[in-house]
C-alpha cells in the first residue's frame, strides 16, 4: 500500500487552533485521507489527543519553552529579532506606519539603561537601513536562518517524513525554527494567517514561505510589499473562522433570554464592552466605573446597562505565579458589582484554561456573536470586534482614554499602527478621547442607531470581501491541491 501523505500543523497559539482546527480548514484536510500531525504546548498535548486525536490525525509537544529559550538566550539571536520587530518592505505612498510605534515602544523600553540605549541605536540602524533595502532584509533572513537553523525539529521530519509544514504566521516567534527545519527537508511551507493585524504588527517574516494565505486583497498587498513575498505566492481565501456569521450556523438566543441569562433587564438599553488586553489597557476598570455612574446619573437619554466581556488574556495563567490574570482584578469587579448591581454584568469568554494556554472553542465564538446581535452599543479598544460589529449594523465606539500601554503617550497612539488607520479610515466607529466625548457618542447612537450605517457597510465590504460562509471550506480545499502538487512533483 502507499504510505498515505503527512501534513504537519503547527497551531500551538490559541487563535491559530481556533482558526485552523475549529474550522472547515481542518475538516477538509480530514476528508482529504491523509495523516496529519498536530504541533500543540508541550503540557496541553494530552488535553488536545482527547479532543482532536484519532486515526490519522497525531498529536506532538512543539517544543514550545525549548524553542522560546532559544530564540531568548542569544543576543545575536535576541537582535536579528528586534530588527525584525522594527523592519519593513515598503512602496512609495504605502509603508507600515507601525514601524514607528515600535521604534517608539522598544526604544522607550530600552532606554532605561546605558546598554539598552546603545543596544537599541543599533537595532535602530539596522532596521532603517533594512527597511530602504530588499537586500539587506533577505540578508538579515538569511543570516539568521544559517545561525540559528531549528535543528531541533530534525526528529520529527526524520520520523514522519511530511510533504507540507502549514504554520499560522509568515515566520514570527518560534515559526521560523519549524520553517527553517522543513525547508532543509525539502517540505513545502504553507503560511495561514489568522488574526487582522499580522502582516502589520508582527516581526518581519523570518523565512520564506511557499504560499501564504491571507483574507483579502488589501492583507494580500501587506504580505507582498511588507514581507517581499510575491504576488503569486499569495492565496486570498477569505476569513475561515468567520464562516458561521454567513453560512447559517449562528443562531441565536431571543433578547429576553439572552439578557436574563445574564441577569440584565430586557427594559434597558445594552451597551456591551469587549474590553483589549489587560497589558496595552490598564484602566479598563476605571471606564466601567465612570460609566456606571453616569448610567445611575441619567446622563444617558435612555435606560441603559453595561455587559462586560473581558478579552480572553485575562483567562491565562499568571506567569511564576499561582492563579490566573484575572484573580487580579476579582477584588475590583466585586466592588462594582456590589456597587451598582444589576447595571452591570461582567462575562468573561468560554474559554477552557490548560496548563500551558487556553483552549478558545467554538462556542466562545457564538458568545461573542450573540452579545453582538443584542447590542445596541458596542464599546472596544481598537480590537477586531470593530469589524465584526459590522455584520450586524452595529455602532462602535474605541474608548481612547488613559496612556498607550506603559507610556506618556495618549491611547490614541495607537491609531498611528497601520491595521487601525485602515479601519478608522472607513469612518464607521467614533472615538472618544475623553469621557465627556463617550457619553456623547454613546447618547448620540442610542438615540439613531441608524447613525453611519452606510460607513458600517463600507467597512463591512472592505474587509470580508472573499469566500463569506465558505472560507474555511475554500482555504482546506487550497491546502489539498497544493498538497497534492507537492506530491506529483516528487514522485
Amino acid at each position: 500500500m502507499t504510505a498515505l501523505p503527512t501534513v504537519f500543523i503547527s497551531a500551538y497559539r490559541n487563535f491559530s487552533i481556533r482558526y485552523i482546527l475549529y474550522s472547515d480548514i481542518f475538516q477538509e484536510l480530514k476528508k482529504a485521507g491523509m495523516q496529519i500531525v498536530l504541533f500543540v504546548k508541550d503540557n496541553d498535548v494530552e488535553y488536545y489527543r482527547s479532543r482532536l486525536g484519532e486515526e490519522d490525525v497525531i498529536i506532538e509537544p512543539v517544543l514550545y519553552e525549548r524553542a522560546l529559550a532559544e530564540l531568548k538566550k542569544n543576543p545575536v539571536q535576541r537582535f536579528l529579532v528586534l530588527v525584525r520587530k522594527c523592519m519593513s518592505g515598503s512602496q512609495r505612498g504605502y509603508e507600515n506606519t507601525t514601524n514607528k510605534v515600535r521604534f517608539y515602544q522598544y526604544g522607550t523600553e530600552m532606554s532605561r539603561s546605558l546598554r539598552g540605549r546603545i543596544s537599541f541605536g543599533l537595532v535602530k540602524l539596522v532596521a532603517t537601513v533594512g527597511r530602504q533595502s530588499r537586500t539587506v532584509r533577505r540578508g538579515i533572513v538569511a543570516l539568521e536562518a544559517r545561525l540559528f537553523s531549528g535543528r531541533m525539529y530534525d526528529p520529527y521530519f526524520a520520523k514522519y517524513k511530511p510533504q507540507m509544514l502549514i504554520v499560522s504566521s509568515i515566520g514570527y516567534m518560534i515559526d521560523p525554527y519549524f520553517m527553517r527545519a522543513a525547508r532543509r527537508h525539502h517540505c513545502r511551507v504553507v503560511s495561514i494567517i489568522h488574526n487582522w493585524d499580522n502582516p502589520t504588527t508582527k516581526d518581519y517574516r523570518g523565512m520564506e514561505p511557499d504560499y501564504v494565505l491571507s483574507w483579502n486583497e488589501t492583507m494580500k498587498r501587506e504580505v507582498n510589499v511588507f514581507h517581499d513575498i510575491p504576488e503569486e505566492k499569495i492565496i486570498v481565501g477569505g476569513i475561515a473562522h468567520w464562516d458561521f456569521y454567513f453560512d447559517g450556523a449562528f443562531r441565536p438566543r431571543e433578547k429576553d433570554e439572552f439578557l436574563g441569562r445574564h441577569g440584565l433587564s430586557s427594559e434597558r438599553k445594552l451597551i456591551s464592552y469587549a474590553t483589549s488586553n489587560y497589558r496595552q489597557f490598564h484602566r479598563t476598570f476605571d471606564v466601567v466605573e465612570e460609566l456606571l455612574n453616569s448610567i445611575r446619573e441619567n446622563r444617558l437619554p435612555l435606560p441603559a446597562q453595561l455587559l462586560v466581556r473581558l478579552h480572553p488574556g485575562y483567562l491565562l495563567r499568571t506567569p511564576g505565579e499561582e492563579g490566573l490574570v484575572i484573580d487580579r482584578f476579582r477584588s475590583r469587579m466585586e466592588t462594582i458589582k456590589g456597587r451598582y448591581g444589576d447595571l452591570v454584568c461582567f462575562a468573561p469568554p468560554r474559554v477552557r484554561v490548560l496548563n500551558d494556554d487556553i483552549d478558545m472553542p467554538v462556542e466562545d465564538m457564538h458568545g461573542l456573536a450573540e452579545m453582538l446581535y443584542h447590542s445596541d452599543v458596542l464599546l472596544t479598544e481598537y480590537s477586531t470586534v470593530m469589524i465584526e460589529a459590522t455584520i450586524f449594523d452595529l455602532p462602535v465606539i474605541n474608548v481612547a482614554l488613559y496612556n498607550f500601554r506603559d507610556t506618556e503617550k495618549p491611547a490614541s497612539y495607537f491609531e498611528t499602527y497601520t491595521h487601525i488607520r485602515r479601519i478608522l479610515g472607513a469612518g464607521a466607529s467614533k472615538n472618544a478621547y475623553t469621557f465627556d466625548q463617550l457619553v456623547q457618542y454613546i447618547a448620540e447612537y442610542l438615540t439613531d442607531r441608524s447613525r453611519d450605517a452606510d460607513k458600517r457597510r463600507l467597512l463591512l465590504d472592505q474587509e470580508i470581501t472573499t469566500n463569506r460562509g465558505c472560507a474555511g471550506s475554500y482555504v482546506g480545499r487550497t491546502l489539498v491541491n497544493l498538497l497534492g502538487e507537492r506530491t506529483r512533483s516528487t514522485r
